[in-house]
């Protein structure tokens, strides 16, 4: 969740880079059923006819290879955009170059676990939230730690991350845990847990996710931790969300419509499954939720620089 305050790094780490598709192209769209095209109305778009998604090809939420989109995030647009009538097409680009192509128009919808910050709500119509990352530790399978973890939980073990993860302080005022390394790479950071000379890594915890769905051999597992007063960068959990322009509000409240439609389908969590993201944490919110005065109100009225009255969708995904 790139650029967050939930402790995701600022840029992706090298033991994934080869899911990264360099260049972009057409997907092949799934096929439109009559009842679709019928039904959904006209929207604004980039290109006629097709939702243009600005992706950096980070798996396990984006990816184009084959001509096929993968990846959790930019299969749940796939599969909004087919209820709305629309093929997909990726923009493969840099990250931080995501946010500028949807502002002036040459994607329509960004994504890739991208957090909600306050600062995205002034820039970009935000989403309903599509799921919710928190931090997790990754530690060998046999480890006897389950369903969560706690800061308690650390006492005398050895605790390590890469450097450029914004928890970093958090983690090093942890009380008395043997240790706590910063590694160049989250290569070294895995190698060290497979060993036994760290018992627990802080990575990214959606790509550690995908690395253990494409090796099953590495025998690790990651556990969530429970959210803790005084150490908000590692134990709070983030909110991923959806990305449009300010300037587009009829496609923003057909994909939000879209969105309430994952959650009520459970098209969300079958997908972020196929992806390697496993854990029933990821549907799962925070205590608080940070929006709230920001960009929603209590009910979920939208505020702030995205506020509009919304247009009604949710008979397009009946």
């Amino acid at each position: 969740m790139p650029a967050n305050g939930t402790g995701t790094q600022v840029s992706r780490r090298d033991f994934l880079r080869h899911t990264i598709v360099i260049g972009a192209g057409l997907m092949a769209a799934p096929l439109l059923s009559r009842s679709a095209l019928a039904a959904a109305p006209k929207f604004k778009t980039a290109e006629d006819g097709f939702i243009t998604i600005a992706m950096s090809g980070a798996m396990p939420m984006t990816g184009y290879e084959g001509g096929k989109l993968m990846g959790s995030d930019a299969e749940m647009i796939a599969a909004i955009a087919n209820k709305l009538g629309l093929a997909v097409k990726p923009a493969i680009m840099q990250w931080s170059a995501t946010i500028e192509a949807i502002k002036s128009g040459r994607a329509d919808i960004m994504v890739g676990n991208m957090s909600w910050t306050p600062k995205r709500a002034d820039a970009m119509l935000l989403t309903d939230a599509i799921y919710y990352a928190g931090n997790l530790a990754t530690m060998r399978a046999d480890m006897p730690f389950k369903d969560s973890i706690g800061i308690a939980d650390f006492k005398g073990y050895s605790l390590g991350t890469s450097v450029g993860y914004n928890f970093v302080p958090d983690l090093k005022k942890i009380p008395d845990t043997k240790e706590v390394k910063l590694y160049d790479t989250d290569d070294a950071a895995i190698r060290d847990v497979q060993a036994g000379r760290l018992d627990f890594a802080f990575l990214d915890g959606p790509e550690v996710d995908y690395m253990v769905l494409k090796n099953g051999d590495l025998k690790l597992k990651q556990v969530p931790l429970r959210s803790t007063e005084g150490y908000p960068l590692l134990t709070d959990k983030g909110i991923a969300v959806m990305g449009m322009s300010l300037d587009n509000p009829d496609l923003f409240d057909a994909f939000n419509a879209g969105v309430k439609w994952l959650w009520s389908s459970k098209t969300n969590g079958t997908i972020l499954t196929k992806n390697g993201m496993t854990s029933p944490d990821y549907l799962v919110a925070p205590q608080a939720n940070p929006r709230i005065g920001v960009d929603r109100d209590e009910s979920g009225k939208i505020l702030g620089a995205a506020a509009h009255t919304p247009k009604d969708f949710s008979s397009l995904f009946g």
